[in-house]
């Protein structure tokens, strides 16, 4: 008798012991599953303010505070606070620095704060929209996406650039040679040379989604199309905006201010080491452009002068096209040249023997020709959406060691980065 109720005894306890364990591991499978969703409902909320940071905030100048989820918003939602400025026009350096960014660890910013709600403590996170241009960022050579319709396959001659290349359409055509070459990911794999002759692999690296200028979504929002030198957008970096407030030049009427110098008759020429010269707007009527330089390499005088942009915009409006640009002696001044035309191509002519130009060269829909006698250094960089080749001598890009205020010119690249605060 009492052997059986010593038996019945422990098999009580296991029983209950038993009890007690599914029990508690039915509550862990609970809190589990209920962790699991706080951690998805975690990460689709990041997933959401970033596509909301892209697609609301960067092509945007101002929004109230606004709440968004997905359709269960158990599953993820956000709150974002009100914000006010355009992401691209934005002259607020960053606090923090990210040395891994497409800015090279530098750039402008707009801050805006989202709370990311998870069903639990809902943090916040600090979203940097970040802009630079990717000249001024080590990027010496941005081959963007051409806009035309059907798009127009880019040729590059033998450049040869003493830094990075981004190439956002890569093909064939393309023969210069550079440190690394980097494209999206998908584009077709090309194979490119360095100085040396040794064959360049193309960088694999994720990239951040980027802009080179708001368009009001599309299907062109991320691919690399550039349309920022003349740009209506209120949220966009355009250059033409940028030069405004300086010398406007109309090239049907003779005039001469400042260093620039019209005949009325398109022919427009800018001596760049004038002290008071500052940014210049051509709209449209110009045949030739002549910049005058300085006689020597590292002038002290024109390297001390506030840096400059020169804005050309020739619509299929105007009468004239714009065929010559003439690059006299050499140039320490910071510059921007920023060309479009809706039509017609561009021969840059160097009028010394292995020039120096300190120079930042943007092109949108201008294919361009170089013409010079032995190596033609520019330093800064190429950005253009068409063709750039070479009818004679050669032509090397090397960095810009010293921007300052020519960041605040260029055009921009802009992309979203995120902290947890």
């Amino acid at each position: 008798m009492i052997l059986v109720l010593l038996l019945i005894a422990v098999a009580g306890v296991l029983t209950a012991g038993w009890v007690v364990l599914i029990t508690a591991r039915s509550t862990m499978v609970e809190q589990m599953a209920s962790a699991s969703q706080r951690r998805i409902a975690l990460e689709n909320s990041k997933a959401l303010a970033q596509e909301f940071m892209l697609e609301r905030v960067m092509p945007s100048t101002s929004g109230s505070a606004i709440s968004c989820s997905l359709s269960d918003p158990s599953w993820g939602s956000i709150s974002v606070s009100a914000w006010s400025g355009a992401p691209l026009l934005s002259l607020t350096k960053a606090a923090g620095v990210n040395h891994f960014n497409p800015g090279n660890g530098d750039g402008y910013t707009l801050d805006v704060s989202a709370t990311l709600h998870n069903g639990g403590n809902n943090p916040t996170r600090l979203y940097h929209i970040k802009s630079r241009s990717p000249l001024l960022a080590g990027t010496l050579l941005s081959s963007q996406t051409p806009t035309l319709t059907p798009a127009a396959s880019i040729s590059i001659g033998s450049l040869a650039v003493a830094g990075t290349a981004f190439i956002w359409t890569p093909n064939l055509s393309m023969s210069f040679t550079a440190n690394s070459v980097s494209a999206p990911a998908g584009a077709p794999a090309i194979s490119f040379t360095n100085s040396a002759g040794s064959t360049l692999a193309m960088g694999n690296l994720a990239l951040p989604r980027q802009i080179a200028n708001p368009r009001n979504g599309g299907a062109d929002f991320y691919t690399g199309q550039l349309d920022a030198i003349h740009n209506t957008n209120a949220a966009a970096n355009s250059s033409q905006l940028k030069a405004t407030g300086g010398e406007t030049v109309d090239g049907s009427t003779a005039s001469s201010s400042n260093g620039v110098v019209c005949d009325g008759a398109g022919h427009v020429t800018i001596t760049l080491n004038t002290p008071g010269l500052g940014n210049v707007y051509i709209p449209g009527e110009i045949s030739t452009l002549t910049l005058e330089g300085q006689s020597t390499i590292g002038n002290a005088a024109a390297d001390d002068l506030p840096a400059m942009l020169i804005v050309i915009d020739q619509p299929a409006s105007s009468s004239r096209d714009l065929a010559t640009i003439t690059l006299n002696q050499h140039n320490s001044r910071r510059l921007d040249l920023a060309v479009k035309k809706a039509s017609g191509s561009l021969a840059i002519q160097f009028s010394t023997t292995s020039p120096a130009w300190r120079l930042l060269l943007e092109l949108e829909n201008t294919p361009v020709a170089f013409t010079a006698t032995g190596i033609a250094t520019i330093q800064g960089g190429i950005r253009s959406d068409r063709a750039i080749t070479l009818s004679s001598g050669s032509v090397r890009l090397t960095p810009e060691p010293d921007p300052k205020n020519l960041d605040r010119l260029a055009t921009r690249a802009a992309w979203v980065e995120s902290f947890a605060q």
